[in-house]
Parts: structure tokens; C-alpha cells; sequence
């Protein structure tokens, strides 16, 4: 069942499973715009069956409330660790983060070493100010009231069905071929869609708005455990360039590049993206020295 958590005047939400499990607890923090439900059609086997694994929601999508204030780089990083140690104590975990959530993953490695063993950062960044569609609609954000009726607009048309929406994301995407014909791209919408079309419009504008404001690459060197940074070298939102940043910043990072990617994994790459995932928690999390 979700567990809601109240941190202060922000409240999440969580899905969880295999909490009796002893090992290293993960927690994947999906991207703006999507939902806690994302990463239940993404997990690889050896998460889904035997990890005690948490998908907590970033602030301000639904079915979770939002104040309006703006959020802030610190801001953040304590309303999501609160959270954190409200599922598992102050225990060690790991972070998996996807876009937006990759950079959450990154600022809590920053703020909060020692409660962070290890971050998997698929196309992540530490400068929220993005490219392609969703620099485009953040641009708008940004515009003035006009510009944000306009954002609105466009992302209700966006969520108006499920084809619009497929539509709209294969904008986002390096490979279309591979991710039109994708059976995760279809899990993945059946996952997140019904949490998708119920999201607080205001809040979403307020967050793209939020990100435009938020650069960590200051702190990048204060991440200090291992960190796995993922991305495709046809990536529309999040360049190359900027995952070879982030990997020539952070002391004990690892850079792969998967050819002909864009920005959503999920479909272009999943077998990739699992494979690579297990790797890690077997080498980084599950051995006898962990």
C-alpha cells in the first residue's frame, strides 16, 4: 500500500516492498512529470525480488500536495532525506534517480554523505535548465502569466490520451524506432498515466519554473561515494556534454554512454538499463564488503 509522509508543509508519497529483507535499501526518485508508479515497470528482477527497494514521489506531483512557495536547492535535499528517514530510519541508502530525480539523487549525495552509499544517475543533471521540449515548456514557465497559461495548456493537451502523451514523450526520445516499438513503453504509460492526467497543473509550471533556478555544480565534489552516471549521446533534454560534467566533477564516478539513446531509457534501452543496474547493486551494494 502507498504510505503518505508529511515533511513539514510538503507531503509524499511511497510504494515499497521487501522491507524485511536485510540488505541495502534503494530508493528511485523518478523524473518531473511522472509518478511513484514509474519505476514498478522498470525494476530488473534482482531489485523486484529480492532488495528492499522504496519509490518516493518528488514534491508537487500527485496524489501528493504542493505549497506553493518555490523550492530551493537546500530545501529540497531536507524535504526529501526527512522523507527518507521517515522509511528507513537513518540508516544508509542507495539512490536511483531518472532526469529530474537523478539530479534530486546527486543533491542528497551532496548535502547528506554519510546517510548515501551509492547513486545511479540515468540522465541526470546538476543545472536545471533544460533543452528540447521540456526547455521549451520550462521557457514558458518563466513567461510571465501568459507564458504559464500557455505551459498549462500545452501540457493538458499533452495528457488529453495516452497516444497524445506516447506522442509528445517520443519527442524526447534519440532512438523513436526502438521506442515505439518498446513493450516497456506501453507498461510504463499503463503505470504512470492514471497518476499522470491528475497532476496539479499549477504545481508542475511551478516546478519547471523551480528547476530553471537550481544548480548544484558547485557541490558535485562533495559527492563521494560511487556514482554511476547513465546517458544516451542523442539525449534532447540533458546533452552529452553535461553527463561528462557531472563524470569530470564527482571524485568516484563512472561515465556510460549508450549509443543512439535519448532521454527515455525506459523504452529505448530497458534490457540495457537493467543489466547495467544489477551490475552496480552487485558490485557496488551486495558484496561481502558493503
Amino acid at each position: 500500500m502507498p504510505e503518505y509522509i508529511e515533511v513539514g508543509e510538503q507531503e509524499l508519497i511511497a510504494i515499497a516492498a521487501n522491507q524485511n529483507q536485510s540488505r541495502i535499501p534503494i530508493i528511485f526518485l523518478h523524473g518531473i512529470t511522472l509518478s511513484v508508479n514509474f519505476w514498478t515497470a522498470n525494476l530488473p528482477p534482482i531489485v523486484r525480488e529480492n532488495l528492499p527497494w522504496y519509490s518516493l514521489s518528488l514534491p508537487g506531483h500527485y496524489p501528493t500536495y504542493y505549497q506553493t512557495e518555490l523550492l530551493n536547492v537546500d530545501m529540497l535535499a531536507e524535504v526529501l532525506m526527512s522523507a527518507i528517514h521517515k522509511l528507513v530510519g537513518k540508516q544508509p541508502v542507495a539512490l536511483v534517480g531518472y532526469s529530474a530525480g537523478g539530479f534530486v539523487a546527486l543533491n542528497l549525495a551532496a548535502h547528506f554523505p554519510d546517510y548515501i552509499k551509492g547513486v545511479f544517475c540515468i540522465s541526470g543533471f546538476s543545472q536545471g535548465r533544460w533543452q528540447g521540449l521540456l526547455g521549451w515548456l520550462q521557457k514558458l514557465s518563466q513567461s510571465g502569466a501568459m507564458g504559464k497559461l500557455l505551459c498549462k495548456i500545452l501540457c493538458k493537451m499533452f495528457m488529453l490520451n495516452q497516444a497524445l502523451y506516447k506522442l509528445a514523450s517520443s519527442m524526447n526520445a534519440g532512438d523513436r524506432q526502438t521506442y515505439w516499438n518498446a513493450p516497456t513503453l506501453q507498461t510504463t504509460v499503463d503505470a504512470v498515466y492514471p497518476d499522470v492526467i491528475k497532476h496539479n497543473l499549477n504545481n508542475l509550471v511551478n516546478l519547471f519554473e523551480c528547476f530553471a533556478d537550481m544548480d548544484i555544480s558547485h557541490l558535485l565534489a562533495n559527492i563521494r561515494v560511487p556514482t554511476l552516471i547513465l546517458s544516451g549521446d542523442r539525449d534532447p533534454i540533458i546533452p552529452l556534454e553535461h553527463a561528462k560534467f557531472l563524470a569530470s566533477r564527482i571524485p568516484d564516478a563512472e561515465l556510460i554512454v549508450l549509443q543512439g539513446m535519448g532521454h527515455m531509457f525506459f523504452a529505448e534501452r530497458s534490457l540495457a538499463y537493467q543489466n547495467l543496474l544489477t551490475s552496480w547493486i552487485e558490485t557496488k551494494l551486495c558484496n561481502p564488503n558493503q
